[in-house]
């Protein structure tokens, strides 16, 4: 097929140039000779070309018959797809009108079925609070019965055997019978054992009045201990404090050469309890407070104080750290002076850093290191060293 057209169309372009030399008045024969052939093979090619369209003709015919009758089948499956369609439909609406009353009468189901719930909820409540009443009165019972057991000795039963038919008026021996309630409530429950739990407790009232006498009369005698202590302590303290008074006074003259001094109690009635009141005024000086004056007149102060004390009842050795540290020139002499005094009863061991005090010592102890790293104590008599250095000639 594809050979024969292309032969076609070569003879269709010879048959039109023959036609365009005539048109033209080309005089070649040669192209008249091609327009002639090419008009028989043109002639040719309509003959072959209308029995091509015959046959092509038949086959339409043929194919639009097939077609009409696919069309009339399909037409024909069509409606009978809408019947059954239409058929569906109306099954769907009906199934779904069955589906409703089925909705419908579940809502109404449920609603019952809450409804009947909530009666039995209320039903169950119901029920409880009847079974709490009655175990409430059951017991009630069971305690009226005990206590009727227990005040008359006997069961129930037998009470109720006993018992005599009471004869009147209802609402009267009701009336009496509150009023009997009354009383028996105003007198109270009746403990059949209080004879007994009286006299426990009165046996326990004798032995705990007993301890309370015990502990009272304890008491009156360390009362009584505590006033004589305290009778004794004062008398003991107020001697002793007058001793320290007047020795305060004696020492701090000889310490300042003058002045004057004394101590005494803010609080006469309660002498052990009572703050002691310190009054210090050396010779020249008007002073009523101790912080008023200055170091060294307190050190000397406190010396004084200290020495009241100590010669109440002196020991045979006293130990004083420092306490000359705070007094200049003057007031070292006195202290030295005082010392002087008393060592002839006590022995003083003085810790001090000043020349003078260490001068008028008997016994001086030093601690020197000799070797490096070990230490050693050295005591010196100064009167034997004072010998010897006399002895020397170099001294």
């Amino acid at each position: 097929k594809e050979q024969s057209a292309v032969l076609n169309q070569f003879f269709a372009l010879l048959c039109i140039a023959g036609l365009l030399s005539v048109l033209l008045n080309i005089p070649n024969e040669s192209s008249i000779i091609t327009c002639i052939l090419a008009m028989a093979r043109l002639n040719d090619m309509i003959k072959e070309s209308k029995k091509d369209l015959d046959e092509e003709e038949s086959q339409l015919r043929s194919d639009q018959g097939k077609a009409r009758k696919i069309r009339s089948e399909g037409d024909y499956a069509t409606e009978r797809l809408f019947e059954e369609r239409t058929k569906a439909e109306d099954e769907v609406k009906e199934k779904n009108n069955v589906l409703q009353s089925l909705e419908e009468a579940l809502s109404t189901s449920e609603k019952r079925l809450r409804k009947a719930r909530t009666v039995e909820r209320a039903a169950a409540d119901h029920r409880h609070t009847l079974e709490l009443e009655y175990q409430e009165l059951d017991g009630r019972i069971d305690r009226i019965r005990e206590r009727l057991e227990i005040e008359w000795g006997r069961s129930l039963d037998i009470l109720l055997e006993e018992a005599d038919t009471i004869e009147g008026d209802q609402a009267e021996l009701e009336i009496e019978l509150e009023e009997l309630v009354l009383k028996l409530e105003r007198i109270g429950p009746v403990n059949m054992l209080a004879v007994e739990e009286h006299e426990e407790e009165s046996e326990r009232l004798e032995f705990l009045s007993e301890q309370r006498d015990d502990l009272l009369e304890a008491r009156d005698d360390l009362r009584s201990a505590i006033r004589e202590i305290n009778a004794t302590a004062t008398t003991l303290f107020m001697s002793t404090f007058d001793e320290i008074r007047d020795n305060f006074r004696k020492t701090f003259l000889r310490l300042f050469e003058g002045g004057e001094a004394d101590i005494w109690l803010q609080l006469t009635d309660d002498p052990l309890e009572s703050p002691i009141e310190i009054h210090a005024s050396p010779r020249g000086k008007r002073t009523q407070r101790i912080d008023l004056l200055s170091g060294g007149e307190r050190a000397l102060t406190a010396l004084s104080l200290l020495f009241g004390i100590y010669l109440v009842k002196p020991s045979p050795f006293c130990v004083l750290d420092e306490v000359d540290a705070p007094l200049d020139e003057n007031n070292i002499g006195r202290f030295i002076k005082l010392l002087e005094d008393f060592k002839t009863d006590s022995q003083f061991v003085v810790i001090t850093h000043n020349p003078r005090t260490i001068e008028a010592a008997d016994w001086i102890y030093g601690v020197t290191m000799e070797e490096p790293g070990v230490s050693t104590i050295v005591g010196v008599k100064l009167e034997d060293a004072l010998q010897v250095a006399g002895a020397s000639p170099e001294l």
